[in-house]
């Protein structure tokens, strides 16, 4: 029996390897600032980001960077449970969440450990989210990476994907409503797009005009599904125009154009309201730690988009502006593992949650119910010991 052709690709036969979008990016649409190389795109405009911004972008790139590949051998080691690798995806959160300011409300998804950084979260606490310790801000309840602090104003993502698209669009509007000027973005993945909760906040955006920028990571696989299975629009940026919400095309492992149109967009809430970006990348590792991505797709692929990985190409373009060295690079790389190898070593001799506090923070005041409950697993606690 022929398989009819576009069908699914996840029978162990990986669909055949596709065209790199970033390449010719202004004939398709996409922002674009720096080249492959790392160097200024002719005719365009470069942000006016300091030496200290870009050196901080970096930095933070990097230890997100030395973040993941440490977490994969974590869980790979059976330390850790699970791990979603962010690997390729850099720039788009790091860029942006840079552009916003600290009283600003960011909503994850699951590849942005570094909007945690660059708002100040600790890194030993970081990890003692991976490890599911008490002593973090979720209190060991969250699958690693599902990040989150209120005192951050970072509010966490579900494991539902993109079903908490209409309460950042909501968070935004009660802002609006109250007339202060905290302005939100939220991240979410291509597959997000495909749920109704994305088009329920994308047309209360184009009504009410909320401070938000929606800002998609169109990394090109949504787990094993590929674009042209998620969707017939040419793009998902113009899903925008079916709701009159100003949207816009960018490269997502490029942090300068990044940074530049989360810029803009910024600059245009106060008349235009919400925008939605999508950064077209690409997820270079696993969807996850239990996934195989050879069953579906091919390796000629991903080894074309690594050519456009976010962090060399920053590097190339400091080090063209004088901005950075082959020894900046040998001591942020040793600074990042010492940093890594004293969190893990703190996270993993904090406590875990003590059992009973699964019944904790459900409702302001503890019901009868509940009270019931922690009661019935404590007695069968006791009994089993």
């Amino acid at each position: 029996m022929t398989r009819p052709s576009g069908l699914f690709t996840f029978l162990g036969k990986p669909r055949e390897a596709q065209e790199v979008l970033l390449r010719d990016a202004g004939a398709r649409g996409i922002r674009q600032v720096l080249d492959a190389d790392g160097a200024p795109v002719e005719g365009v405009e470069v942000p006016s980001l300091t030496e200290e911004q870009l050196r901080t972008m970096y930095s933070t790139m990097v230890l997100v960077s030395a973040v993941d590949q440490r977490g994969w051998q974590l869980q790979r080691s059976g330390r850790i449970e699970f791990w979603i690798p962010s690997r390729g995806q850099e720039a788009a959160h790091v860029a942006s969440a840079m552009a916003l300011r600290p009283s600003d409300w960011i909503f994850l998804a699951d590849r942005e450990p570094g909007a945690m950084l660059l708002r100040g979260a600790h890194l030993d606490k970081i990890f003692a989210q991976f490890f599911g310790r008490y002593d973090e801000p979720l209190k060991g309840r969250r699958l690693p990476l599902l990040l989150g602090d209120r005192d951050l104003n970072i509010s966490p993502c579900t494991t539902q994907v993109g079903s908490y698209l209409p309460h950042a669009c909501g968070a935004a509007w009660a802002a609006k409503i109250k007339g202060d000027d905290t302005r939100f973005i939220v991240y979410f993945g291509d597959g997000a797009t495909s749920r109704g909760e994305f088009h329920s906040a994308m047309n209360f955006a184009g009504i009410f005009k909320p401070p938000i920028i929606f800002l998609c990571q169109n990394n090109q696989w949504a787990v094993s599904t590929p674009t042209d299975r998620q969707t017939a629009s040419s793009t998902f940026a113009e899903k925008g125009n079916a709701y009159a919400v100003r949207n816009v095309r960018v490269d997502g492992n490029d942090p300068l154009a990044i940074f530049q149109v989360v810029t803009e967009a910024l600059a245009a809430m106060p008349t235009q309201g919400a925008t939605l970006i999508e950064a077209v990348t690409y997820r270079l590792g696993y969807h996850t730690s239990s996934d195989n991505p050879d069953l579906y797709r091919p390796r000629e692929e991903v080894e074309a988009w690594a050519a456009w990985d976010p962090i060399p190409r920053t590097r190339k373009y400091m080090e063209s502006q004088g901005w950075w060295s082959e020894a900046d690079e040998d001591r942020l790389r040793a600074e990042c593992e010492k940093k890594i190898d004293h969190a893990v070593t703190a996270a993993e001799a904090m406590p875990l949650p003590p059992p009973e506090s699964m019944f904790d923070d459900i409702f302001a005041e503890e019901t009868w119910m509940l009270a019931e409950q922690r009661r019935q697993l404590m007695e069968d606690l006791r009994w089993r010991t």
